[in-house]
């Protein structure tokens, strides 16, 4: 019961928050854009997604393209340029980091304070690995020398300088994001230690287990990590301290995790027994309402709740509207036929969709139903408001 108002205060907090929101995001033709809760454009939509922090009172609008991507404060309704955004990009202390580029220079910035974390590598593409983050970064460019001169004293024309590949660096997950390993290192593999393996004299025995959904996104610390390059592979343990290199050509997953258990002389694995716990039990209530005896019959009567609903007109047009009560329904709008229109109570949105155009979608108040889009919109997408 507890945990159950629980969720329910935090469905009604998020209303709340909705309700009182000054700007939201809407779609047009798969193209994004900004309006204030009066319907007035504040950001066209140019941009090809956007991301919501409503921790930090900021909307991203990304282009992923040599267009620069925009941050847009929604408390003060400005924008502020940059190079490129990108939201959720690594996890430090559990906190998710966006990655900003701004005149050439690439930071992380917390998406929950205003503290950034300062790049000393061209890292990217991070990954939360265990207790660490792996990154790939660009070997610093060290040119070569001169090419010298030929037997008459001219200069030769300068070396062609191959471009570097990407190397794997081991991070520590802090704010200082210290590298603990940086080589030219390919890929990697975290290797976990399991249950010593029977002898096949022995009886088999068969466990079953139930795999957690919800706990697939983490990644469980490991005991080893083999990190490699072609023919060589370094094998380090779990305080990144290098327990030996060796050297294996054509190697497949299978054949490096028997060279590492030879190595530190343990069965190992490559999934965790972490990865294989049970989800919870869930009780559920009784159920409310009628219920039933040899003599009588008893019927309590739930109040009624509002709700939003979609429905098809004979006339061929596709009403939105919220039933307030039993008796009182509120049109809010009605679509054209040939519009296609989805409702998602959960998110508070509305899906339009038509022949030959991508989706559209635009927000709603979930108390009202006044739907948060540009006037300018309502004819392009066949939408009349009653």
């Amino acid at each position: 019961m507890k945990k159950l108002i629980i969720i329910m205060g935090l469905l009604i907090g998020s209303n709340l928050a909705i309700a009182q929101q000054k700007y939201f995001t809407f779609i047009v033709d798969g193209k994004h854009g900004i309006t204030d809760t009066l319907g007035t454009e504040v950001v066209k939509p140019t941009y090809y997604t956007s991301e919501v922090l409503a921790e930090k009172n900021q909307i991203y609008l990304q282009n992923f393209s040599k267009v620069p991507d925009a941050i847009f404060n929604t408390k003060t309704g400005t924008r502020q340029f940059y190079e490129s955004v990108y939201d959720d990009q690594v996890k430090i202390k559990d906190v998710p980091y966006s990655s900003i580029t701004n005149k050439g220079k690439t930071f992380l910035v917390s998406e929950e304070s205003n503290k950034i974390v300062n790049l000393t590598e061209d890292y990217s593409d991070f990954k939360n690995v265990g207790q660490y983050i792996i990154a790939k970064f660009y070997p610093k460019f060290v040119p070569s020398k001169g090419s010298g001169v030929d037997k008459k004293g001219n200069p030769l024309p300068p070396r062609i300088e191959s471009i570097p590949e990407k190397n794997i660096a081991v991070l520590t997950n802090d704010a200082t994001l210290k590298m603990l390993v940086k080589g030219a290192f390919k890929s990697y593999l975290p290797l976990y230690k399991a249950k010593e393996e029977k002898k096949q004299d022995e009886p088999r025995v068969v466990e079953m287990v139930l795999v957690n959904i919800m706990d697939r996104d983490k990644t469980p610390d490991f005991d080893y990590l083999l990190l490699s390059k072609l023919s060589t592979h370094s094998l380090y343990n779990s305080k990144m301290v290098l327990v030996k290199t060796f050297v294996l050509a054509k190697a497949t997953e299978e054949t490096l995790l028997e060279a590492s258990k030879k190595i530190v002389k343990h069965n190992l694995s490559t999934t965790s027994s972490s990865d294989y716990n049970a989800p919870p039990m869930m009780m559920v209530a009784p159920s409310m309402g009628r219920t039933r005896s040899d003599k009588d019959e008893v019927v309590v009567k739930k109040p009624f709740k509002p709700f939003f609903y979609i429905e098809k007109l004979a006339n061929g047009n596709t009403l939105f509207a919220l039933q307030e009560t039993e008796e009182i329904s509120n049109h809010i709008f009605e679509a054209k036929p040939g519009v296609d229109v989805s409702l998602n109570e959960s998110r508070n949105t509305i899906k339009i969709g038509k022949d030959g155009k991508k989706d559209s979608e635009f927000s709603f108040n979930p108390k009202t139903g006044m739907i948060y889009l540009p006037k300018a919109y309502l004819t392009l997408l066949g939408i009349t408001i009653i």
